[in-house]
């Protein structure tokens, strides 16, 4: 219940830093990292397939309503679905691919919301704006994900290593 609790804060967390700091900050190339997609992404890593499309849904959901959205409603949620549900799926078939998948979910999530305004009639959803923004958004992103998939690692190494070994435990004697 804690667990989940503090995930519901963290995702909130997540997106007012996004809303609030991140899209208001001036910087080059006129992109800039995408904090909601790279939330996603941990939580696919943790949760796998199924939790990272549920997350996925319901950031990209939230995305969608909050303010200022100016999109179309359900682009988002159906990005980020898909991108949940991709890295969950390489996190929990082949571990070592991890980095693998975040990599290519950083790079292919801008053109899937560019592709998928497109097919919902979004008039902003232009191939020549994404052309010129996409590079700027891939670099800040895989800079970001590159430090939050390592802080992830350790994170999980630490937690396998002590769940390994109880506390306390003693060895188990076999009697001949």
């Amino acid at each position: 219940m804690i667990r989940a609790m503090a995930a519901v804060l963290l995702v909130g967390l997540i997106m007012v830093v996004q809303v609030t700091v991140v899209n208001r900050l001036p910087l080059p190339g006129g992109g800039g990292p995408d904090l909601v997609l790279l939330g996603v992404v941990v939580f696919a890593l943790a949760r796998g397939a199924v939790g990272g499309a549920a997350i996925g849904f319901a950031m990209g959901f939230g995305t969608d309503v909050l303010p200022p959205a100016a999109h179309v409603m359900g682009q988002y949620a159906l990005v980020f679905c898909l991108v949940g549900f991709m890295v969950g799926r390489a996190a929990e078939r082949a571990p070592g691919s991890s980095a693998v998948a975040v990599i290519v979910a950083v790079m292919l999530a801008p053109v899937m919301s560019a592709g998928v305004g497109g097919l919902l009639g979004d008039p902003r959803a232009d191939w020549r704006t994404l052309a010129a923004l996409w590079p700027s958004l891939v670099m800040y992103n895989l800079a970001l994900a590159a430090l939050i998939f390592w802080v992830v690692s350790r994170f999980s190494r630490e937690r396998r290593r002590r769940a390994a070994v109880p506390t306390g435990a003693y060895p188990v004697r076999r009697h001949v």
